[in-house]
C-alpha cells in the first residue's frame, strides 16, 4: 500500500457530505529534510511511463494537463510563496479514467 511506501504521503479523504469521483489519484513525495530533486522525480516520472502509468507533477517548470500552479497563471501578479512551493513540489497526478473498456484491463 502506499501507506506502506517510505515519503510517500496520502492526502485526506472529503468530508462525507461531499459526493466524491475518483478522477485522480494525488500522492506526496516529500522528505523531512532532503527533499526530491527534479531529476528524482523525473526518473519516478520516467521509471512509471516505462511501465504504462502516466504521472503528472505540479512541480514541473511548465504546466502539464491540469497541473498548472499560480506562477504559471498568466492573468494573475503573485508573490512567491515558498512554504506552498515546497509542497507543489512534491505533488504527483495519476488520472483514473472514469470508464474502462475490456481491452484497457
Amino acid at each position: 500500500a502506499v501507506t506502506e511506501v517510505p515519503f510517500a504521503a496520502l492526502f485526506s479523504q472529503p468530508p462525507q457530505e461531499e459526493g466524491f469521483v475518483a478522477s485522480s489519484f494525488q500522492f506526496l513525495l516529500l522528505k523531512k529534510h532532503n527533499e526530491w530533486t527534479p531529476d528524482m522525480i523525473r526518473s519516478v516520472i520516467s521509471r512509471c511511463a516505462s511501465r504504462g502509468v502516466e504521472l503528472k507533477w505540479f512541480g514541473a517548470d511548465e504546466p502539464i494537463g491540469f497541473t498548472s500552479k499560480y506562477d504559471s497563471w498568466q492573468y494573475a501578479d503573485f508573490e512567491a510563496m515558498p512554504a506552498t512551493d515546497r509542497i507543489l513540489a512534491g505533488i504527483m497526478d495519476l488520472r483514473l479514467p472514469l470508464t474502462f473498456s475490456v481491452d484497457d484491463c
